[in-house]
């Protein structure tokens, strides 16, 4: 799934896959299914996820996204103001969260 996501004055293009999380893992190091499960989620978990699905909409290749990183995270923040991506993120989650909805939902032949 795929969308433009307003954080600050700028469109930021955001894909979300089942590689999302995975990938997420992978930089951050955390678990991020166990992260949003738990009663208390870390208040930048859909922060650093839009970094994560901000990468996804610019690069496809898997060899590419690995080498993602803290630094790469930290550079992209710096381009918004510091409240900027904290106020989106309730579009970041509903992007993540309606492509696990639209995922897990069958659908229908011959629509």
């Amino acid at each position: 799934m795929r969308a433009f996501i307003k954080i600050g004055d700028r469109e930021i293009e955001m894909a979300a896959n089942a590689a999302s999380p995975y990938i997420y893992n992978h930089v951050f190091n955390e678990d991020f299914l166990q992260k949003l499960q738990s009663k208390d989620p870390d208040s930048d978990l859909f922060q650093k996820m839009g970094f994560i699905m901000a990468e996804q909409a610019k690069e496809d290749k898997i060899s590419e996204l690995m080498k993602l990183n803290m630094d790469k995270y930290f550079e992209w923040l710096t381009q918004f103001e510091p409240v900027d991506v904290l106020l989106a993120t309730g579009e970041i989650s509903g992007l993540y969260m309606g492509q696990a909805i639209e995922s897990s939902v069958p659908k229908s032949e011959g629509v």
